[in-house]
């Protein structure tokens, strides 16, 4: 259930727009079943409360090189560690956590040599950081963008399932004017697109057009994020292996898992890292069983809780993991700053 000051409303609007995060209030309305004014409204309040927003980050072939990195401070330090790490770009998501880690970053450069060079050169000389283990993502299989909280019925899913596929673009980078709009995004994913023209010195047709390009080529990802107070919802993350036979049968059956938000095939010690968002930390044991009886080969070796999460794809989260402020994913480059008459 959700908080006090927020109902089952708040939460289906949430879902909805997780699985439609750029729909129109007039669109979305009536699969809610109230008027769109009442949809603005609660939109508003639980946007500018930092409840729920909406964040965009590069996708498909533009997708950075990323690393989930476990990092050991000093005791008693884990948390002005995780503030300091909070302030980088490279730091998408920064949690504290329990177990045989301190710190649990998913970090995230423009290629693999950038990514070694934040690894080597920036987290390891943070003050109170005493060690520092990077599990190189090879492949994601559950993407965050993809959670659902099931608040939404069969029907309403539906009516918002996007309209056409993506058309996989095999380029290798963002151009600079597409850089500039997925970068605003960053902060706003429901910018308008007279926001949008305004922030990055585009027209706003040509804004329109580029977006479009990029939704349909499978270079952005949208995702809408909620606070404590909306999901309500314990965080663990398993650490596992897999024999590298059973990895392709196995990411359908991840999938399908109940609870399972996130997970990515990595190199490592471990081969298999799933963040699952659970109603309480009592059901780990439970998931680790479901997970036990669809993988039987699976091997879990290590698992930790999330205490606090200090930053989530870009935003910078207070104590109650409400959004505060944004920190770009993407850095400003000066080589992409080309005049908008390219566009």
């Amino acid at each position: 259930m959700p908080a006090a000051g927020f109902d089952e409303l708040d939460v289906a609007l949430a879902d909805a727009v997780r699985s439609a995060p750029r729909v129109s209030w007039r669109e979305l309305a009536p699969v809610l079943g109230v008027d769109p004014a009442t949809v603005s409204r609660r939109w508003s309040r639980m946007h500018s409360a930092g409840v729920a927003w909406v964040t965009a980050h590069p996708a498909g072939s533009a997708t950075p090189s990323c690393a989930l990195v476990e990092i050991d401070c000093v005791a008693g330090r884990s948390g002005e560690v995780a503030r300091v790490i909070a302030g980088d770009t490279e730091a998408a998501t920064v949690n504290v956590v329990s177990g045989a880690r301190d710190l649990l970053v998913l970090a995230q450069a423009p290629d693999l040599d950038a990514l070694s060079g934040y690894l080597l050169d920036r987290l390891e000389h943070v003050p109170g950081v005493t060690n520092v283990r990077g599990h190189i993502v090879t492949r994601p299989i559950v993407e965050g963008s993809r959670w659902r909280e099931g608040a939404l019925a069969p029907e309403q899913r539906r009516r918002l399932h996007p309209r056409g596929g993506t058309r996989p673009d095999r380029g290798t980078a963002l151009q600079a004017p597409d850089h500039r709009i997925v970068r605003a995004l960053n902060i706003d994913g429901r910018m308008s697109f007279a926001q949008l023209a305004e922030r990055t010195g585009l027209g706003p047709v040509a804004v329109r057009r580029r977006l479009a390009r990029l939704e349909a080529a499978g270079l952005i990802t949208f995702r809408c994020d909620t606070s404590r107070d909306l999901s309500g919802r314990a965080v663990t993350v398993y650490f596992g292996s897999l024999p590298v036979l059973d990895l392709e049968d196995a990411e359908g059956r991840i999938r399908a898992l109940p609870g399972v938000r996130a997970c990515n095939l990595v190199a490592g010690p471990h081969n298999i890292i799933v963040d699952a968002w659970l109603r309480t930390a009592a059901e780990a044991h439970d998931l680790e069983r479901r997970m036990s009886g669809e993988l039987p080969t699976l091997r879990i070796h290590d698992r930790s809780v999330v205490l606090r999460t200090v930053k989530l794809v870009g935003r910078i989260l207070d104590a109650e993991g409400r959004a505060v402020r944004s920190v770009p994913l993407l850095a400003e480059d000066p080589a992409l700053r080309a005049d908008a008459t390219g566009a």
